[in-house]
């Protein structure tokens, strides 16, 4: 695995999430299973009388991008760590609350309620130069968004760590699908436009 962290440092192969809630940084050696990109180009459509083609009113380009990964473990040690990374990442998708639980007269624990929130769970995501802010933001080079779904899977046939009592997969397949918010221009203007290498780095 030592082997495998020196090649992901120095070809960029690391999957980095950043959290715009929490602190921290976590990272995971990219065993990419899959990988896709939708750019989905939506119009508003009118079939208008005596014409064959409608008439097409423009509304927006979305990106949306689909990763799925495995997460394998060497032993004990890094299959905690690795389970460490997971609890933070699925922290992710929680927002942030202006107001603490509260307790009831009757003792019951009373959650925050939506109209506390002040915070949405935004995600800065890289992966080398196919997921990144290719824009003029200074401050992070995470590409800005929302993480819509995660599936954790541990791959049962390929068993677990136990210790303590508690069990630690030795194998966990991850996938997330991700909303991409854009920090720059989208399209042609006057000063410019998209930036040069967007969106792949290339």
């Amino acid at each position: 695995m030592s082997s495998m962290k020196t090649y992901a440092d120095k070809t960029g192969s690391k999957l980095k999430f950043n959290s715009l809630i929490l602190s921290g940084e976590i990272e995971f050696l990219a065993f990419i299973t899959s990988f896709s990109q939708t750019f989905a180009s939506n119009w508003n459509s009118e079939q208008v009388y005596g014409r064959n083609d409608p008439i097409g009113n423009f509304q927006g380009t979305q990106r949306t991008l689909n990763v799925s990964w495995d997460v394998p473990s060497g032993d004990l040690a890094e299959a905690k760590s690795n389970l460490e990374k997971m609890d933070t990442l699925a922290k992710m998708l929680y927002p942030s609350y202006a107001k603490a639980n509260f307790t009831a007269d009757d003792g019951t624990i009373v959650g925050s309620n939506a109209l506390s929130m002040n915070k949405a769970p935004l995600v800065r995501l890289q992966y080398g130069n196919l997921i990144k802010n290719q824009g003029n933001v200074s401050s992070a080079s995470g590409l800005l968004g929302w993480i819509g779904n995660l599936t954790w899977t541990p791959v049962i046939e390929m068993g677990m760590y136990t210790g303590g009592g508690k069990l630690f997969p030795k194998v966990v397949s991850l996938s997330i699908d991700f909303t991409v918010q854009h920090e720059h221009n989208l399209g042609k203007t006057p000063g410019g436009g998209l930036p040069a290498k967007f969106p792949f780095g290339g």
